[in-house]
């Protein structure tokens, strides 16, 4: 049971922009910001020359840690969730998706058990489905025989699986069946994402119009910009209604090309993600995905032919690049890596901000942007320097 939590001398970022000020958290929630908060029954935790952020939320990942989201067994959820605290990360969606429809199923119904766990570290929200309605052209790195057509019956045996945790599903809208699937993703309440996808410019805006209201790792794994034929590029970008994922590890998408893309999308379009592996985090340098073995390039791990799988960097590593290669301040990098995300996994009313009734889900960064603490639901989960936090009596 979390005790009560007060958090002093930090620079909050706060919804209106950054404060320095002290926050107390009862329980799981944040009741009270402001300077000079006192709470003698509170645990303390010294901010002290620490940026304090709502925690990240990664809407789409595979895994990290040596923890993979493919495995049917139980338990990679929850120890992923324990380890992710210590690169900031305070919640996520389980992107996963099985060979066939049967192990899609199978597997849904073996990890939903623990969607929502709240063990020692960061909240699984729900699930993303990446697949299996996807277009061969641009299937990237998963395996030809994973793929089939768009099919809402398909569809709703996964989410009954899932027990209605799924959130997010990527699927391209140009198959047969598209725009059908998409209808039905938004009638079971989760978010109908574009994504692996050869669609035209106008394709895609019938996607938009069937309600595909988010793309999926945006430049990669789709049809590129083209001065006579936009793609799901410059429709996706020139839509005011669409979020668009982007993995900020500087070799999925290029500085430049983020900087582009962030100058059309804004603070409140553009939703960092890491699309990890489970070796993200870890010293293998090789893993296996849908089938392939993969080795680590850098940032990214890759194919023997060179497809591009996943990233390797996590997502304390994405928020500093996101700083760097965009020009912008901390206080904007949470939008980006927190509030968005939050937006995107269906849990904005709770997560993805420091205000007074939301999950007391926050993450101190040093001067360096290095992750010194993680509170996860009030909860101290994870802290470099275990002096700074001090209990009640």
């Amino acid at each position: 049971m979390p005790r009560r939590l007060l958090i002093r001398n930090g620079i909050a970022a706060l919804p209106h922009g950054p404060s320095r000020c002290d926050i107390l958290c009862d329980g799981t929630r944040i009741v009270a910001t402001g300077s000079g908060i006192e709470d003698g029954a509170a645990d303390t935790l010294d901010a002290t020359g620490l940026v304090v952020g709502p925690g990240f939320v990664d809407a789409h990942v595979h895994g990290g840690g040596g923890h993979s989201f493919f495995s049917p067994g139980g338990g990679a959820i929850s120890a992923y969730a324990h380890w992710v605290a210590s690169r900031g990360v305070t919640s996520f969606l389980v992107s996963t998706v099985g060979p066939s429809a049967q192990e899609t199923a199978e597997l849904l119904r073996t990890l939903t058990p623990e969607i929502g766990a709240t063990g020692d570290g960061a909240e699984p929200l729900g699930f993303h489905l990446e697949g299996p309605f996807l277009n061969p052209m641009r299937r990237g790195a998963f395996h030809p025989d994973m793929l089939r057509e768009p099919a809402r019956d398909e569809f709703w045996r996964y989410q009954e699986a899932a027990r209605g945790l799924i959130r997010q599903v990527t699927f391209a809208p140009e198959l047969h069946g598209g725009l059908e699937l998409a209808a039905a993703i938004v009638t079971s309440g989760a978010i109908a994402a574009m994504g692996h996808t050869d669609a035209t410019a106008e394709e895609a805006r019938r996607g938009f119009d069937a309600g595909v209201r988010h793309v999926t790792h945006l430049f990669n794994a789709m049809r590129p910009l083209h001065q006579r034929e936009g793609g799901p590029l410059a429709a996706a970008l020139l839509d005011a209604n669409v979020t668009c994922e982007l993995i900020c590890d500087g070799t999925h998408v290029a500085p430049d090309i983020l900087r582009l893309a962030y100058r059309l999308l804004g603070p409140n379009r553009f939703v960092t993600v890491t699309d990890n592996l489970q070796i993200a985090g870890t010293n293998s340098l090789a893993a296996q995905f849908a089938g392939f073995p993969v080795e680590v390039d850098g940032l990214a791990a890759r194919k023997a032919d060179g497809t591009i799988v996943g990233s390797v960097a996590t997502m304390d590593a994405h928020f500093r690049t996101v700083v760097e290669a965009l020009g912008i301040d901390p206080w904007t990098a949470f939008r980006l890596c927190s509030t968005n995300g939050a937006r995107v996994a269906g849990a904005h009313d709770r997560k993805g901000a420091i205000q007074h009734g939301f999950d007391a889900d926050l993450v101190l960064l040093d001067r360096t942007l290095a992750v010194a603490a993680t509170v996860c639901r009030g909860t101290v989960v994870y802290s470099r320097e275990p002096s700074r936090l001090a209990l009640s009596a």
